[in-house]
């Protein structure tokens, strides 16, 4: 399953990230790496605000169809 077709609430364990290089950069440059726990807070229009550890970071629906969740 995708990161974005999860629904506010739900806790997913990060599977694979895929996607161009620079998509893969900036994606563990926000602390996004497989086997990490993150929660969905809030879908608001084309972005996700995820809880990651303690703290929320907001991506794009684009980026999230590159986060392969459990």
């Amino acid at each position: 399953m995708k990161l974005e077709e999860i629904k506010p609430g739900q806790e997913v364990m990060i599977l694979n990230l895929s996607g161009k290089e620079d998509i893969l950069e900036k994606i563990k440059a926000m602390g996004l790496r497989k086997g990490r726990k993150i929660a969905l807070i809030q879908k608001v229009g084309r972005n996700l605000l995820l809880k990651v550890d303690n703290s929320r970071i907001v991506i794009s629906r684009e980026i999230a169809k590159n986060i392969e969740v459990q």
